[in-house]
């Protein structure tokens, strides 16, 4: 059994801003829940659920600033619940940016606080998560991301977010690009993109899936409830590595395997025969279906002799490559300076009967001399004949 927690928020009310007030994220909040608890599996006992409204202001995990952060740094803190397999964090509600870092308003933020102390700043957020260090981190913002906005206070959040979680290996999925609100729909009761990710997560789960759902869903409920169809939901895989991962693997659906063996295949075909190995496992890990199971074994093992033959011809190549190089190498020694016969010295005799070595490069003609009628033998033979020693 997969050791899954997560900390759940919605923040509808916020103490110090009224004017802020959100119809709709308390209940995303509960709706999020409700899937982690029901369809996911998490058990109820590791999910934190966090309710910003005037009915749960006497709660234990009511979430202002200090409460958030005891979750963080002490109540989920690897000391005291061990080795996480995945943890889920989801925020809805306001965000703001500030000279350059992000954070996430409480529901005792005071925006007016320069150095904003009283609010939960991502940076600490992700650096919890990631004390969880085998763990796999989903961080999902239902928030806007520009300057005014149904769930922002001032300036866009995202990108310091963005960056912390690509060098920590954090997986975020945005409520909508940069520029666009997140919108709040009267007709579902629910924020668009909230409902669409519950609903889409019972159909997908792969990332790229995921998203793909997303962008086509949420446009449509907004132009649905007469709200600007310009909202674009993001989600980042990182490390990049893992953009064929499971979200939730063990609730992967047909449309995600079919996904997998679609990619194996296509990866086969261009004989990337590691990759399309690596996502036929995949299938075998998480499929309910034999026949998917058997599927996947004899595409490994066709892919392996595959493999096989192709290192085969390789070595084979590699060789016919080595005696071509090492004949065309024989060839260039016989006839030039690699010859040991043809460049080593050449005994010459000597009028005291003595033999003197020489070597063939010291047989170059030499240069033309004053008497133009010394030819070259000539030359030789005074060289042998004349010389004394």
């Amino acid at each position: 059994m997969a050791n899954n927690w997560a900390i759940i928020i919605g923040i509808n009310f916020y103490q110090r801003h009224p004017e802020r007030r959100l119809k709709f994220a308390v209940q995303d909040a509960e709706l999020m829940y409700d899937f982690l608890c029901n369809s996911a599996k998490f058990p109820p006992e590791h999910i934190f659920l966090c309710l910003g409204d005037e009915a749960h202001q006497n709660s234990q995990n009511y979430p202002i600033f200090s409460n958030i952060l005891g979750l963080l740094t002490q109540n989920l803190h690897p000391d005291r619940i061990g080795q996480v397999d995945r943890f889920w964090f989801f925020f809805a509600g306001h965000g703001i940016s500030r000279n350059g870092k992000d954070y996430l308003m409480t529901s005792d933020s005071l925006v007016e606080d320069i150095d904003l102390r009283i609010a939960l700043s991502l940076n600490e957020v992700i650096a919890c998560l990631r004390n969880h260090q085998n763990a796999e981190i989903v961080l999902i913002l239902d928030s806007c991301r520009q300057t005014i906005g149904s769930r922002d206070f001032t300036n866009s959040i995202g990108e310091e977010t963005i960056q912390l979680a690509k060098s920590r290996g954090i997986t975020t999925i945005f409520s909508c690009n940069y520029g666009q609100f997140s919108h709040e729909l009267d007709s579902k009761e629910h924020g668009s993109f909230t409902y669409s990710l519950v609903e889409g997560l019972k159909q997908y789960t792969l990332p790229t899936q995921l998203e793909n759902y997303l962008q086509k869903y949420v446009p449509k409920l907004n132009a649905e409830d007469n709200k600007s169809s310009n909202q674009t939901p993001i989600i980042r895989i990182e490390p990049v590595s893992k953009v064929n991962d499971f979200l939730l693997p063990q609730f992967a659906s047909k449309a995600d395997l079919d996904e997998i063996i679609s990619l194996a295949n296509r990866e086969e075909l261009k004989d990337h025969f590691d990759k399309a190995s690596d996502l036929w496992w995949k299938v075998i890990r998480v499929s309910y279906s034999e026949e998917q199971k058997v599927l996947a074994q004899e595409a490994i093992e066709r892919i392996n002799d595959k493999k096989s033959k192709l290192l085969a011809q390789e070595t084979i190549e590699r060789i016919n490559n080595q005696k071509t190089l090492d004949s065309d190498s024989a060839t260039r020694n016989f006839l030039g300076k690699g010859n040991p016969t043809k460049n080593s010295p050449k005994p010459i005799p000597k009028p005291n009967g003595k033999i003197e070595y020489m070597n063939p490069g010291d047989w170059k003609k030499p240069e033309k001399l004053d008497s133009p009628d010394k030819s070259w033998l000539s030359r030789v033979f005074h060289y042998i004949f004349d010389e004394k020693d």
